[in-house]
């Protein structure tokens, strides 16, 4: 009976952290549509964001969040990084490309892992 129980919590905690995670961790790589921008980008060798279970990183530089989830808003996925009562947001338009767009440029990011 011992056996049995052991069994079972163990088959319960493999399914459990089965579900942890978002997804989308991992290692990211920017593009960009615009071309000066994109030039920017190759040169000064940044463009990497490292994307965890709850930080990310860009530039050498982490930083810690409260949640990542995702969201769906408008028939679109976003990926929703969430720090107290902020979130920042990227659009998710497939498993292996994250989007995000400030001031008429568009991002792409393309896992690189």
């Amino acid at each position: 009976m011992k056996i049995g129980k052991i069994a079972i919590a163990s088959l319960l905690s493999g399914l459990l952290s089965a579900c942890g995670g978002h997804g989308y961790e991992g290692t990211w790589k920017a593009t960009s549509d615009n071309a000066m921008l994109e030039k920017l980008i190759s040169q000064s060798g940044a463009g990497t964001l490292v994307i965890g279970d709850d930080f990310i990183e860009a530039n050498g530089q982490r930083n810690n969040v409260d949640e990542i989830f995702t969201r769906e808003s408008g028939g679109k996925q976003y990926l929703v990084f969430a720090k107290g009562e902020d979130e920042q947001t990227f659009e998710i338009t497939d498993d292996d490309n994250l989007e995000i767009g400030q001031m008429g440029v568009t991002l792409t990011y393309k896992r690189a892992d």
